[in-house]
């Protein structure tokens, strides 16, 4: 299976690794006082949408059994449905969990990145005319007769028009509605989007259940490369599968080749570490290149952050990385490692947006990251 045919979120019925927040949320179903909007904080990659689309499916198709029993006040002052205790698993074959995973249930809105209609591409915010959207659906009366359910994925994306949109609609929530934001750096959220949410951490997973959902969907992967995405992967399976679609380790032994020693870096060891990276793999689709710089570009900022944390370095997963890291932290000091590391993207973003020369834009990176 290839990282393009992944099942996604709204099609996952499964779920590995996060027990204690699934008991979290059905002892909230259970007492009959649902808040009405949740927050979902996390590393990226470690389920965060999953469980968002577990719990919509959850929702709706029990608001939806209790809206026909109408049996009286419950979970938001309407239908109550009694205690549940299986979790939040729903048949996969039921009539909710069907709309959700085909994207068709009238109940059920997911606010993500739109495609800019003038451009034709994805845009990089969630903009205020994808919330205006939510504002129209909540007005709705539910089809199925219970509540309706809002996933926005992810709100770190937001802009500040999209974000204070969406403050408005967290200040008034109205009946029957339940709001899931899912957020991969909740400090960056406005801190009043923050106190109207209740907030559910999900940890990064342990590595034997990364390795595990690895061998899930990935089983002909190659054991030394899957160990070794395991370990880089610090708790994400997202991260894993990139790691492992994108040569992840060979691009990540080359930076340590560049970088040792550096500056300057060696003009001719990093023209034939462009060549590879440019080069894309057999099964690969579309331009390889942007997302073995981000792997990069997050592999360095883990490291000299742990590093600057006074965390230990004595475990390397790529060999020689610490003396890199080290060598970053001494020379530049935190603040500074983070400001290159922030041109650099910026040089990736601009450089891709615009199509300029692949391997001078890389180049420019890394001059920018060694100094």
């Amino acid at each position: 299976m290839s990282l393009a045919e992944i099942t996604p979120p709204r099609q996952t019925t499964g779920l590995i690794g996060h027990d204690a927040a699934e008991t979290r949320l059905l002892e909230a179903w259970n007492s009959g006082r649902m808040p009405h909007a949740w927050l979902f904080t996390g590393p990226r990659g470690i389920g965060k949408a999953t469980l968002a689309f577990r719990l919509a499916r959850f929702a709706l198709h029990n608001s939806a059994a209790g809206a026909a029993e109408d049996s009286g006040p419950g979970l938001f002052g309407e239908a109550e449905l009694g205690p549940v205790t299986e979790g939040l698993a729903v048949d996969p074959t039921l009539p909710a969990a069907r709309l959700v995973a085909n994207g068709g249930h009238p109940d059920l809105l997911v606010i993500e990145r739109s495609i800019n209609q003038k451009t034709k591409t994805l845009r990089r915010d969630i903009v205020v005319e994808d919330v205006a959207t939510l504002s129209s659906f909540l007005r709705l009366t539910p089809a199925g007769g219970g509540w309706r359910v809002v996933i926005v994925d992810s709100v770190d994306e937001m802009n500040r028009n999209a974000a204070n949109a969406m403050l408005k609609l967290l200040e008034e929530p109205p009946k029957r509605a339940l709001l899931i934001l899912v957020s991969h750096a909740p400090g960056g959220l406005l801190p009043t989007i923050r106190s109207r949410c209740r907030k559910l951490h999900l940890a990064p997973l342990p590595d034997p259940d990364v390795g595990a959902l690895l061998n899930l969907f990935e089983p002909n992967l190659d054991p030394d490369l899957a160990s070794m995405a395991t370990r880089l992967a610090e708790g994400s399976i997202g991260r894993a599968l990139e790691i492992a679609a994108n040569q992840g380790p060979t691009v990540l032994r080359d930076a340590v080749r560049l970088l040792d020693g550096a500056p300057p870096v060696d003009r001719k060891r990093l023209h034939e570490a462009c060549e590879i990276w440019l080069r894309r793999g057999k099964g690969e689709d579309g331009d390889p290149l942007p997302k073995r710089m981000n792997l990069l570009l997050w592999w360095l900022g883990q490291g000299v952050r742990r590093l600057a944390a006074g965390q230990s370095t004595a475990t390397e997963t790529i060999p020689g990385e610490a003396k890199i890291f080290n060598a970053l932290v001494g020379r530049f000091g935190l603040a500074g490692c983070c400001e290159r590391l922030e041109q650099a993207e910026n040089t990736l973003r601009r450089g891709t947006g615009l199509n300029l020369d692949r391997k001078q834009m890389v180049m420019s990176m890394m001059r920018e990251l060694a100094g």
